[in-house]
């Protein structure tokens, strides 16, 4: 994706130069609203009315000491300061906080990290599928970066909801929905028709919940051909779709939409179906 036009991201291009200044040969990738913003607002002119100047940055790591040495690196270059004490929050110099989110070879078996100074733990599972998958996008001042796509952006949306919506709600659920409503573009209406023809013979077709269904179709694909153990994202992300696309379910997802909560839980459903209706008959996993 070429972004390099929009020179209101000049800034971001700047911090992103300054992180691969002060650690070279690194492996990042933007995820989180930054990456909600870069693919749906700049990329495909969608209005954004929670706009965000945090970068969240997975990083993949082979151990604490490498994410120690690459965090230090960063503190070391005097281009960014610590914004919490032993966490991965750092604040660059013009002001715009960059939380590290280490991945790989610091993951646990059941996708997550914890902190090794406050044991504090965060859910990682699905960012090496993100990674292998992503989106390479060339910002202003010719600098590229590895960007998480929309279909894996979705399941790390519904991942993070799953674990942090009762203290930060509304947040994940509306960057979920934004991608689902919008998936179908230009590029993806002319793929509906080659890998969902059958949705185009129902009565009650609609054009979202086709989109929402492309998007966990592509999803699965991205899942089942660049992951080790498919089984273990799909089963998580199943077990969350599995209650709450469910018209006689929990409902906690799409009742933070609020008065669009009957259309989201119409595009959660679509979302369901494209994974889970598809993985059921998928012999590769």
């Amino acid at each position: 994706m070429d972004l390099s036009d929009k020179t209101e991201l000049r800034w971001l291009s700047a911090v992103l130069a300054d992180v691969g200044n002060a650690a070279p040969g690194a492996d990042f990738l933007i995820v989180g609203a930054m990456a909600r913003d870069l693919l749906l607002h700049y990329g495909q002119a969608v209005p954004i009315t929670r706009a965000t100047t945090d970068i969240d940055l997975g990083v993949a790591v082979g151990s604490w000491d490498e994410f120690r040495k690459l965090r230090d690196a960063c503190l070391e270059s005097c281009h960014f300061t610590s914004g919490r004490p032993g966490n991965h929050r750092l604040v660059h110099r013009s002001g715009v906080p960059l939380d590290l989110i280490p991945f790989g070879g610091v993951e646990r078996e059941d996708g997550t990290v914890k902190w090794p100074e406050d044991n504090a733990v965060m859910g990682v599972l699905g960012y090496r599928e993100a990674r292998a998958t992503a989106t390479q996008i060339l910002l202003p001042d010719k600098m590229s970066v590895a960007t998480v796509c929309l279909p894996m952006l979705a399941i790390l949306k519904l991942m993070a909801w799953s674990e942090r919506h009762s203290y930060t709600p509304r947040k994940d659920a509306s960057d979920l929905f934004l991608v689902l409503e919008h998936y179908l573009n230009d590029e993806n209406t002319a793929r509906l028709y080659e890998v969902g023809a059958h949705l185009l013979d129902r009565v009650d077709f609609d054009y979202e919940v086709a989109g929402a269904w492309l998007a966990g179709y592509d999803a699965l694909q991205c899942v089942i051909n660049h992951s080790k153990q498919p089984r273990r994202v799909l089963d998580a992300v199943e077990n969350v779709l599995l209650t709450e696309a469910d018209a006689n379910g929990n409902l906690r997802l799409v009742g933070e939409i609020g008065a669009r909560a009957p259309t989201a839980l119409k595009l959660l459903g679509g979302f369901r179906d494209g994974i889970i209706g598809e993985s059921t008959r998928d012999k590769k996993i």
